[in-house]
């Protein structure tokens, strides 16, 4: 299930994994489209799967979004020859409407995509957790395993490639494979650059843009370490 959301400033489309351990965040200003009009706030529950097929089959159509009320949303794709209207019946979401948490990140910096898949496709070869040690100084991240033993990367914060954005508190966190993954993959979904942010208590994320019409950003809950 995935909320898509209108208001002034455009179009968001929110989605929380089955674990509630990561939440992504799609977010379209109006310069994005070619023409936009929402005259109040609309929120639509759509099941993930129908949405997705519906836009596949969209390529190469004008897509138009519109609703009168929160009840139904219609997607309608126009060619020339020919319009075809899909009314998606909106989903009453059971949980409480997913929000983006309000964070305060230890260390936010900012890094070229490359490097960060650069990262993650190093210390990803043991296919296990990701540690990271980080400090004013310095950016460790690290994993292991019984077949490699352990892969440990360290790179200055501050140097050529990481310019650091905010700093709090240092941050010893680990994450799962599968969030350092989808980190990794984010990472290649926008421009040359993203936004990273580490917490110790709150969930870490990433944001990519798509130059000032909008972003893609992803929110990961950090892993539950072992006294």
């Amino acid at each position: 299930m995935i909320n898509v959301a209108f208001s002034t400033e455009g179009l968001s489309i929110m989605s929380m994994d089955a674990s509630k351990t990561s939440l992504v965040q799609l977010a379209l200003t109006p310069r994005y489209f070619e023409t936009f009009r929402c005259t109040r706030p609309m929120v639509f529950g759509i099941y993930t799967e129908v949405l997705t097929n519906i836009l596949q089959k969209a390529r190469a159509t004008t897509v138009t979004w519109k609703a009168t009320d929160m009840n139904a949303l219609t997607i309608v794709m126009a060619d020339k020859d020919f319009k075809t209207e899909i009314k998606l019946r909106s989903i009453d979401i059971e949980d409480d409407q997913l929000a983006i948490p309000e964070l305060e990140d230890d260390v936010a910096f900012i890094v070229p995509a490359s490097v960060l898949r650069d990262w993650f496709d190093k210390v990803q070869m043991t296919k296990g957790d990701v540690a990271f040690d980080i400090t004013r100084e310095n950016f460790i991240c690290s994993s292991e395993s019984t077949e490699i033993g352990e892969i440990k990367h360290t790179e200055p914060i501050g140097g050529e490639r990481i310019q650091l954005s905010v700093f709090r508190n240092d941050v010893n966190i680990a994450l799962s494979f599968h969030s350092a993954r989808s980190l990794a993959v984010f990472a290649g979904c926008g421009g040359e650059h993203c936004c990273v942010g580490f917490s110790n208590h709150q969930p870490s994320r990433i944001r990519v843009n798509f130059d000032t019409f909008g972003s893609l950003a992803l929110y990961v809950a950090p892993k539950i370490m072992d006294d």
